[in-house]
């Protein structure tokens, strides 16, 4: 009751005051966790679990725990629980089958998302789904969109969630004509667009530069567009070099006021809007209005996960133990991406200061500090980080010239996609 309330710490107490702890119980507990964002929690649980000689008798807890591991890109975890499912006889099951393709898509390893879906004997909508949605998480626009058309000759009936991947793809693949089509057939299969879907729409028109089009296309939604809406056409101008002459970007900062005045999210958008035009007067109003919000910003964070568990940071974090030695790593790395060509972007930090002390914010971003720390541990396992905020365009620049100083393929999963810099070059074809 309590975890399904969100009062997961008035839970975690009745539970460990349980004198049994059965099956029910440890289900109840795992679940709970996963269902409130505590996947760590969720995996560490079911791993205490089976230290106390309990096994999960069915797939329910294997899909749940699963789901965690897809929430902060377990790899490793996933896998071995893979294992425990094949040795289990669990992973026959089309709803285990799915959740593994989930994993594995979320996870970095699109190939192995693909093999598990191969190997399917029968499959549903979740399986397809999280195909064509880990395709297009990858940049791999062509493969979702043969998925789904394998999708519907296999007789599987789209749903909404479906388009929402198909035109995912489209958009991160730069494919304006496919998504317009694929939007266009919804009706043909008795769906009706939602706003999930106008969002993607005006997504692929913005991230491919049409921002008249864009215009044009909010304007004849048959819906009034909400603040998703209007976020993604900020986002959209913030990334088109012709963004802040568009006059719409003015109409979506005053819209996402109106609908959302106390998201933090919508200030900082609209700060870097301002930055981008170096309007400081503006950037400084909107940061002191910002700071009296009841909400605060979530922090940029990165994670890596290596065999002694999982290490995350953010701008500027010194709380590692192993401090010294990333930051020392970090600035030999800096000076070597440098003679390499790297320039630092400056128009992504988002302060008027002076030019060093904006490239040297840009320096200490939590994913630089996340690839350098993976450096200082090891020369061989293969360098995937996470991150829960979109990648800046320096550091991506930044990774180019890493992955090719260093000789070693770097796995960057921000909140839209994920990025693999191999010899100098991403595979977004710095298209995201």
């Amino acid at each position: 009751m309590y975890a399904k309330c969100g009062a997961i710490d008035a839970a975690a107490k009745v539970f460990d005051h349980l004198h049994v702890k059965d099956q029910v119980s440890w289900n109840t507990m795992i679940s709970g966790f996963d269902q409130n964002g505590f996947s760590k929690q969720s995996l560490s649980s079911f791993c205490l679990m089976l230290r106390n000689d309990i096994q999960p008798s069915n797939y329910a807890i294997i899909t749940t725990v699963l789901s965690a591991c897809a929430s902060i890109a377990a790899l490793d975890s996933g896998m071995e629980i893979h294992a425990f499912g094949i040795r289990s006889h669990l992973e026959t099951d089309v709803v285990v089958g799915s959740a593994l393709v989930d994993m594995y898509g979320k996870s970095g390893r699109i190939d192995y998302a693909s093999r598990v879906f191969e190997s399917m004997n029968s499959r549903n909508e979740f399986s397809w789904n999280s195909m064509i949605s880990g395709y297009a998480r990858h940049g791999n626009g062509d493969k979702a969109l043969k998925v789904f058309r394998e999708m519907q000759q296999w007789g599987q009936e789209p749903d909404l969630v479906t388009f929402v991947g198909v035109l995912s793809a489209c958009s991160h693949a730069g494919l304006v004509e496919e998504g317009s089509k694929y939007f266009e057939s919804m009706k043909n299969h008795g769906l009706v667009p939602q706003m999930e879907h106008y969002s993607c729409m005006i997504d692929i028109l913005g991230r491919t530069g049409k921002l008249n089009e864009m215009e044009d296309f909010i304007k004849k939604m048959p819906v009034r567009p909400n603040n998703l809406i209007w976020r993604t056409v900020l986002v959209a101008c913030r990334r088109s070099k012709d963004g802040a002459k568009s006059g719409i970007w003015k109409q979506a900062s005053e819209m996402l006021l109106e609908l959302e005045p106390e998201n933090p999210v919508n200030y900082v958008l609209i700060s870097s809007m301002y930055a981008y035009r170096g309007r400081w007067e503006d950037v400084a109003k909107t940061r002191t209005a910002m700071r009296t919000l009841p909400v605060k910003k979530e922090a940029g964070r990165s994670w890596v996960t290596l065999h002694d568990g999982l290490h995350v940071f953010v701008a500027g974090d010194r709380s590692h133990p192993n401090t010294e030695e990333i930051y020392a790593k970090l600035h030999v790395l800096i000076q070597k991406i440098r003679d390499a060509g790297y320039v630092p972007q400056a128009e992504f930090a988002l302060y008027d200061i002076d030019m060093e002390t904006k490239e040297e914010l840009l320096s200490y971003h939590s994913e630089k500090l996340a690839v350098a720390f993976v450096l200082t541990r090891s020369c061989r396992v293969p360098i995937r980080i996470m991150k829960n905020l979109r990648v800046c365009g320096d550091c991506h620049s930044a990774f180019c010239y890493i992955s090719k100083i260093v000789g070693r393929k770097i796995t960057l999963r921000d909140c839209n996609r994920f990025h693999h810099f191999e010899n100098g070059k991403c595979s977004c074809g710095d298209f995201w």
